[in-house]
C-alpha cells in the first residue's frame, strides 16, 4: 500500500487540487461568454483571498505544466475579454459589459498560477526568460488593478513583485562586465532593472492612491533615474513622468500645492533625462499637461517669485519646444497674466487676441476660447466686447458660408458667440446703451449679409429673452433701439406668439416716446392674427386717442367688444382711456360696448348709469345734431328698462334708489328738451320713464304718493300729444300707427286722472293742480276723438261722444265745433249709423 502523506503534505495538496479544479472550471466557464455572473466574480474572489498565492511545496512539483497552462489561458481569456469589450464601445454596440473588478480578478488569478508555475522548481526560477516573463505578467496584473481602482489586489501582486524585483537585486554585479561573452548575461541584466525600476514605480503610485506620500517618496528615491542604464529609456521615463504627474494631480486636489510642484519638478526631470527627438508623440501634451498643473500650483501657492517662475516655464515651452501656436500654452500665459496685480490689459488683451488667430477651431478649442473670454469679462467689459467681436467676424463667420450645407456644428458655435454677446451687453451696465445697441447690431447684420441665414429657434428665443429684457429695464436707455433689434432679420425663426408679443413691445415704447407714427408702423408690421388679438388692439386704440382718429378707435373697440366675453380686461381699460381722453364720443362708444356685451363681473347698474351720463353730456354738447344724439341716449334708456329684472337683483331699497334715478332722469330730460326731440325719441324716453314709474316699490310719505301718479300723468299726456303731432306730419301707415298708439297712452292717460282727482278733489294747495289736470283732460278727450276719426274706429265714437258730454269742468266748448263737424260728415260718407252719431248733435249745442 501506498505510504500515507503527513497531515501538513496533505493539506497542501489537497490546497493545490482544489486550485486546479476550480482553475479548470473557470477557464471552461470562460470559452462561454454566455454563462459569465456575479457568482463567478465572487467565486474567484474568496479563490484569490483564501488559497492564493500558493507557497513553494513539493507537492506542486509536476504540476508547472497544468498550473502555467491554465494561468495563460484564464489571462488570455480574460485579454480577449477585454478586446472585445473595447471594440463594442469603438462600435456603438449596446452588449452588456462584464464587471470590470470579474476581469481584475481572472487577471491576479492568472497570474498567480503562472507565479505557482514558475516557482515549483529551482530550473524555472533561475532561467531568465520564465522570470522575466513572470515579472512582466506580474507588473501588468498590478497596473491593469491599479487602473480599475483595485488598490488591495495590487497590493497583493506586489507582494509577490517584491520578490521578483529583490531577486533581480541580488543578482545585480557589483561591477560592471564588460566581456563580449558577458554581453547576453547584461543584456538580461539591463532588462531586469527597468522591469525593477517599473516595478517602484507602481509601488508608488500605489503608495500615493492610498494618500501614503511619505512611502511615495521613498519608493521614489528607491528609483535610479539617472543610472546609465535607465537614462536612455524612453518609455521608462514617459511612465515615470505621467506617474509623477498622476501623483501631482491626486494632492493638486487637496489644495497641498508645495508637494504638487515637487512632484511636477520630478516629471519633468524624468522627461529630460531624454533627448527631445528619442521621445513618443505623445510626450509634448504629456510635458504641457505637467507644466499647466505645475503653473496652476505656483500661481495658488502665493510665493514671492511664482508667478515669474511660471512665466518663465510657459516662456520655455514657446522657446524650447516649440509650443508658442499651441492655445493651451496661450491660455497658461493668460492666467499667468490674470493672476498677476496690477493687471496689464493691454499684453492679456494681446494673448486672447493670439488664441483667436491661432487656434485650429474645434469643439474643444471654441470652448477653451469661450471660457477664457468669460473670464476676460470679469476684468474688463470693453476687452471682452471686442474678443468677441474679433472672435464672430473673423474666425466663426468664415466658416458659415452661405454657399455651404448648414453645418450645425458650426452654426450652434457662431449661436453660441452671439448669444454670449448679447448676454454681456445685456447684463452689464458699464458702457452706455447706445453703443452696446450698436454693437449688437453690427454682429447681428454682419451675421445677416454674410451667412443670409437666421438664427435657429432656440437661439432666437434666446437672444431675444436677454434684449427684451434690457429693453423692458426700468432703467433702461434707448429702450427703441433694443425693440429695433428684437425684430432683427436674423430672428425670423421667432414663433408667431414670440413675434407679436415684440410687436407689442415695440408699440408701447413708441407710445412712451409719443411716436403715434412710429407705434402704426410697428402695428402694420404684424401678421393679421396678432393685429386683431385684444391686448394689441388695445395699445392701437391708444394710439388713436392720441391721434383723435375717431374710425380707427371705434374699429378697435369692436374687435376688442368680441373677445369681451372671454375677457373684458381690455375692454374695461379702452373705457377709463377713452373716459380720460378729449373723445367723449370714444368714451361713450366704449361705455356702450361694454354695456352690450356685459361680460361676467361687470355691476350692470352702474355701468349703464355712467354710459347715461356720459351720453346726456355729450347730447348736452352737440345741440346742433339732436337727431342723431339723441338716439343712442333714448336707446340706452330702453336698455335699462329691459334689464329691470336684472336691476331689481338688490334689496328693495337699492331697487327704489335704481328706479328713481332712471325715471327721474328719464322725466327731466324730456321735459327739458321736449321741444328740441324729434316727437318719436321723446315718445320712448317717456315710455321708459312710465315703464320704471310702474315699477317703482311704494314709498312712504305725502311727497312721493303725490308725485308719482302727476309724473305718470304728464308722461302720458306728453306722449300722447307728440304722437298726434307724428301722425298730423303725414299720411301713411305709420300716421295711422301713431294714432293708434296714441289712443292707448290717451286711455292710460284718463284712468291715471281719474284716481288723481279722487285723490285731490278738494279745494286747497292742489287746486291749480287740478284744474291744470282737467285742462289736459279736455285737450285728452278732443285727441281721442281725431284719433277715432283717423283709424275710422267708428264702433269708439258713441263712447268718446258720452265722455265729452259728462265732462262739465271747461267752458271751452266752441274749440270742439270744427272738429265735430268734420267726424260727423265722415261718419255719414263711410255709411256710419244713425246711431253712433245721434249724439254729435247733443256735443255741438254746446
Amino acid at each position: 500500500m501506498a505510504p500515507l502523506r503527513p497531515a501538513k503534505n496533505l493539506t497542501i495538496h489537497n490546497n493545490v487540487q482544489q486550485v486546479l479544479d476550480f482553475a479548470r472550471k473557470v477557464h471552461s466557464r470562460l470559452r462561454d461568454r454566455g454563462s459569465l455572473s456575479e457568482s463567478l466574480e465572487v467565486e474567484v474572489d474568496d479563490a484569490v483571498k483564501r488559497s492564493l498565492p500558493l507557497p513553494p511545496s513539493t507537492e506542486l512539483a509536476g504540476k508547472s505544466s497544468a498550473l502555467d497552462a491554465l494561468g495563460s489561458q484564464i489571462w488570455n481569456a480574460a485579454t480577449n475579454i477585454l478586446r472585445d469589450q473595447e471594440s463594442a464601445e469603438g462600435d456603438g454596440s449596446s452588449k452588456p459589459r462584464p464587471q470590470t473588478r470579474l476581469l481584475v480578478l481572472l487577471r491576479v488569478f492568472g497570474f498567480f498560477l503562472i507565479d505557482a508555475a514558475h516557482h515549483t522548481s529551482t530550473r524555472r526560477t533561475k532561467d531568465h526568460d520564465q522570470r522575466v516573463r513572470a515579472f512582466k505578467i506580474a507588473l501588468k496584473a498590478c497596473r491593469f488593478s491599479l487602473n480599475h481602482g483595485q488598490v488591495e489586489l495590487a497590493l497583493k501582486v506586489l507582494e509577490r513583485c517584491s520578490e521578483y524585483a529583490s531577486t533581480a537585486e541580488e543578482h545585480f554585479p557589483i561591477v560592471r562586465i564588460s566581456d563580449a561573452a558577458e554581453r547576453d548575461d547584461v543584456s538580461h541584466q539591463l532588462a531586469l532593472k527597468q522591469l525593477v525600476a517599473e516595478y517602484y514605480l507602481l509601488r508608488l503610485t500605489h503608495a500615493w492612491k492610498t494618500d501614503r506620500f511619505d512611502l511615495a517618496d521613498h519608493f521614489f528615491t528607491k528609483l535610479n533615474l539617472n543610472s546609465h542604464e535607465l537614462a536612455g529609456s524612453v518609455v521608462l521615463a514617459e511612465k515615470a513622468a505621467d506617474l509623477f504627474h498622476e501623483a501631482a494631480k491626486s494632492v493638486a486636489r487637496k489644495k497641498l500645492w508645495d508637494p504638487v510642484i515637487k512632484w511636477c519638478e520630478r516629471a519633468v526631470s524624468a522627461l529630460d533625462k531624454c533627448e527631445i527627438e528619442d521621445l513618443s508623440h505623445d510626450a509634448p501634451e504629456l510635458r504641457l499637461a505637467i507644466t499647466a498643473t505645475w503653473v496652476e500650483a505656483l500661481l495658488a501657492s502665493g510665493a514671492g517669485e511664482s508667478r515669474q517662475r511660471a512665466l518663465n516655464l510657459v516662456e520655455q515651452l514657446e522657446a524650447a519646444y516649440g509650443m508658442s501656436n499651441r492655445i493651451a500654452v496661450s491660455l497658461l500665459r493668460f492666467q499667468i497674466l490674470t493672476a498677476s496685480k496690477p493687471i496689464d490689459p493691454t499684453r492679456v488683451d494681446a494673448v486672447v487676441a493670439q488664441m483667436i488667430r491661432q487656434a485650429v477651431l474645434t469643439d474643444k478649442s471654441f470652448k477653451t476660447i469661450m471660457q477664457t473670454i468669460n473670464k476676460l469679462g470679469r476684468i474688463s467689459l470693453q476687452s471682452t466686447l471686442v474678443g468677441l467681436t474679433d472672435f464672430i467676424t473673423t474666425r466663426l463667420l468664415p466658416e458659415c458660408v452661405p454657399d455651404d450645407a448648414a453645418d450645425e456644428r458650426r452654426s450652434g458655435r457662431l449661436e453660441r458667440a452671439i448669444i454670449t454677446y448679447v448676454m454681456f451687453v445685456t447684463t452689464c451696465d458699464e458702457l452706455p446703451a447706445h453703443d452696446t445697441a450698436a454693437g449688437v447690431k453690427f454682429i447681428l447684420d454682419e451675421v445677416s449679409h454674410r451667412t443670409k441665414r437666421t438664427l435657429s429657434a432656440r437661439a432666437t428665443h434666446a437672444a431675444q429673452t436677454l434684449i427684451w429684457k434690457k429693453a423692458g429695464a426700468v432703467d433702461a436707455e434707448s429702450p427703441d433701439e433694443w425693440c429695433q433689434l428684437l425684430r432683427h432679420a436674423v430672428f425670423e425663426s421667432a414663433g408667431h406668439m414670440n413675434k407679436a408679443k415684440i410687436g407689442r413691445k415695440a408699440i408701447a415704447a413708441a407710445l412712451a416716446r409719443n411716436d403715434t407714427n412710429a407705434a402704426r408702423h410697428a402695428f402694420f408690421e404684424l401678421p393679421e392674427a396678432a393685429q386683431n388679438e385684444s391686448i394689441t388692439r388695445y395699445l392701437i386704440f391708444k394710439v388713436a386717442l392720441r391721434d383723435s382718429d375717431y374710425e380707427l378707435a371705434i374699429k378697435c373697440l369692436t374687435l376688442i367688444a368680441k373677445h369681451a366675453e372671454k375677457d373684458a380686461t381690455y375692454l374695461y381699460a379702452c373705457v377709463l382711456e377713452a373716459q380720460q381722453s378729449n373723445m367723449r364720443q370714444v368714451a361713450v362708444a366704449a361705455l356702450q360696448a361694454l354695456s352690450e356685451r356685459q361680460p361676467p363681473g361687470v355691476h350692470l347698474p352702474t355701468l349703464l348709469r355712467c354710459t347715461a351720463r356720459l351720453l346726456v353730456s355729450e347730447l348736452d354738447a352737440n345741440t346742433q345734431d339732436m337727431d342723431r344724439m339723441s338716439e343712442p341716449v333714448v336707446s340706452l334708456f330702453e336698455r335699462a328698462a329691459k334689464n329691470i329684472p336684472k336691476l331689481m337683483h338688490g334689496s328693495d331699497a337699492q331697487w327704489r334708489l335704481e328706479s328713481q334715478w332712471w325715471s327721474k332722469n328719464a322725466y327731466n330730460l324730456a321735459l327739458r328738451l321736449c321741444a328740441d326731440l324729434h316727437p318719436e325719441h321723446l315718445v320712448r324716453l317717456l315710455e321708459v320713464c312710465v315703464c320704471f314709474l310702474d315699477r317703482c316699490p311704494p314709498e312712504d310719505g305725502p311727497i312721493n304718493q303725490h308725485s308719482v301718479p302727476q309724473r305718470r300723468v304728464i308722461c302720458h299726456f306728453l306722449a300722447a300729444s307728440a304722437l298726434i303731432v307724428l301722425g298730423r306730419s303725414e299720411e301713411s301707415s305709420y300716421s295711422l300707427e301713431c294714432y293708434a298708439r296714441a289712443r292707448g297712452h290717451i286711455t292710460t292717460f284718463m284712468a291715471c286722472c281719474a284716481g288723481w282727482a279722487t285723490a285731490n278733489d278738494v279745494e286747497g294747495p292742489a287746486a291749480p293742480q287740478r284744474h291744470s289736470v282737467l285742462a289736459r283732460k279736455f285737450e285728452m278727450l278732443k285727441f281721442d276723438l281725431e284719433c277715432i276719426l283717423k283709424i275710422k274706429q267708428w264702433d269708439q265714437l258713441d263712447k268718446a261722444v258720452t265722455d265729452f258730454l259728462s265732462f262739465t269742468e271747461t267752458d271751452r266748448w266752441d274749440s270742439l265745433a270744427d272738429l265735430v263737424i268734420i267726424i260727423h260728415e265722415h261718419a255719414r260718407a263711410d255709411g256710419v249709423s244713425s246711431t253712433t252719431t245721434a249724439r254729435i248733435h247733443e256735443l255741438l249745442q254746446k
